[in-house]
């Protein structure tokens, strides 16, 4: 039983990195997209091992975490600063789109996984 635990409170540790405010700043700061590629694999990953150690609510409240932690390292790391590069986004809209679009993404691949679980 405390194993379990201890997969769930790394998984989370996981999640709280703050990834979207880490590839927006990466690409704006760098010119390349190579950080969206790492926050997909961090996800990917991190959605894995929820999956694999059957802890499905993980990822949902995973992806909160990281989009609150996002969305304070981005207010404290100045990001409004970077919006002229993102247009026609914000900063902080694009952070809300990617945040969005990842756990709808890792909410279909839990959905799936548990269809295929079923059958």
């Amino acid at each position: 039983m405390k194993k379990n635990w201890l997969v769930r409170i790394l998984l989370l540790i996981g999640y709280c990195v703050p990834y979207a405010f880490l590839s927006i700043n990466g690409d704006a700061t760098s010119g390349t997209m190579l950080f969206y590629g790492v926050m997909v694999a961090a996800f990917a990953l991190l959605c894995w091992g929820s999956i694999k150690t059957n802890n499905m609510l993980i990822v949902f409240i995973g992806n909160i975490l990281s989009f609150v932690s996002s969305y304070i390292v981005a207010t404290f790391g100045d990001l409004e600063a970077m919006a002229w590069y993102f247009k026609p986004f914000t900063a902080y809209s694009l952070l809300i789109a990617i945040s969005i679009a990842a756990t709808v993404i890792q909410a279909i691949v839990v959905v799936v996984c548990k269809v295929k679980k079923r059958a």
